[in-house]
């Protein structure tokens, strides 16, 4: 089935916004228009546009304090971002390209101009994200971690460490009641803070929880919950999960280690020296400390972001662990690929550690 790509106007002019609705509307995009940047900040997560036009010059909140917050924004700052201005300068221009947006258009605008620029952006936009989703799958697999994408109702998705700890046979999506996983205790803790998030309240879900394997066995984890992906009207949380005790945490991640090399090996990456025996030393210890550094190849800060990075957290957690922006932590993870000439942080890990530029 072929989607509509969504397609959201923020602009002070009424007409102005009309006209560009119907004419987009025509070329068979589905398109939201608000006339005001409060409006158009709550939008933006409501609709979860593709592409968003945005009129520079508006009043209480302009265009560019809109870009600001969205841009600060892990769900919606990926979005292709385009200023529109009424007789707009090459000062102009330039300073809205030097902020980080996509295209800038002066008023009145050529329909046609327009219509192109949108359709050259949504094809960068879908090829960034196939690239996001493949790195996210590569981290989610490969992550010591137990890892799972969830709503207030369903497990949807599973890495292979908590579908090996919950004896599923099968991982990725599973589209498991939470009930059969969690116990009655745990699930109500869960569902209390869900109802909390969806309420706007800010708070961190880091508790001991226990869960119940296929043989209706217990285990007892440490579970970290944070937003992962947000619609108009649902939300999904990613969690994880690492054991409570150091001697079961040592005997899980011995396993992962030896799956996790097995899975290299059927996927033919090859290891160079003793890289398999590296990776299984960082699944086995999993917790990195930072001032293992090898040389001065990486900054103090690359190196804290690439442990965390190889411990398989997310961006997220990261900046929290190191009270920084997620949008730092993104910078960093940038360094680090551009440094070791590395298409994706996973890349960066093992080049890293077969040029041994990191000490375990």
């Amino acid at each position: 089935m072929n989607f509509q790509k969504k397609i959201l106007i923020i602009d002070g002019d009424q007409n102005f916004g009309d006209k560009i609705k119907r004419s987009l509307t025509l070329h068979k995009y589905n398109v939201c228009y608000v006339n005001n940047g409060a409006s158009g900040i709550k939008k933006a997560f409501e609709y979860n546009p593709d592409l968003i036009l945005c009129e520079v010059n508006m009043d209480q909140i302009d265009g560019y304090h809109v870009y600001k917050v969205l841009s600060e924004s892990l769900i919606v700052r990926s979005i292709p971002f385009v200023f529109l201005k009424q007789n707009a300068s090459i000062e102009d221009i330039r300073h809205g390209m030097n902020l980080g947006v996509d295209d800038f258009f002066s008023k009145p605008i050529n329909i046609h101009d327009l219509l192109l620029s949108i359709e050259i952006q949504l094809h960068k936009f879908k090829s960034n994200s196939n690239e996001l989703v493949q790195e996210f799958n590569s981290l989610f697999q490969l992550s010591p971690n137990g890892t799972i994408v969830f709503n207030e109702n369903m497990i949807i998705r599973a890495n292979l460490s908590i579908t090996t700890l919950l004896k599923i046979d099968h991982q990725g999506p599973i589209n498991i009641k939470i009930e059969d996983v969690f116990s009655n205790s745990s699930l109500l803790r869960i569902r209390n803070w869900i109802q909390q998030s969806f309420k706007g309240v800010k708070s961190v879900f880091n508790e001991k929880i226990t869960i119940n394997d296929r043989l209706g066995e217990a285990i007892e984890m440490n579970m970290v919950i944070s937003e992962f992906t947000t619609y108009s009207d649902s939300i999904q949380f990613i969690g994880f999960f690492t054991p409570v005790s150091p001697l079961d945490s040592y005997w899980i991640n011995h396993q992962l280690a030896n799956e996790v090399c097995n899975l290299l090996e059927k996927e033919k990456i090859i290891f160079a020296n003793n890289l398999g025996e590296k990776i299984t030393n960082i699944i086995k210890h999993r917790t990195l400390t930072y001032n293992n550094q090898n040389n001065s190849f990486f900054t103090k800060r690359e190196h804290q972001v690439l442990c965390l990075s190889m411990e398989g957290l997310p961006i997220k957690i990261i900046a929290d662990r190191l009270s920084i922006s997620s949008r730092t932590v993104e910078k960093y993870r940038t360094k680090l690929m551009e440094k070791t000439r590395a298409k994706n942080i996973v890349e960066v890990i093992v080049i890293s550690l077969k040029n041994g530029l990191i000490k375990i």
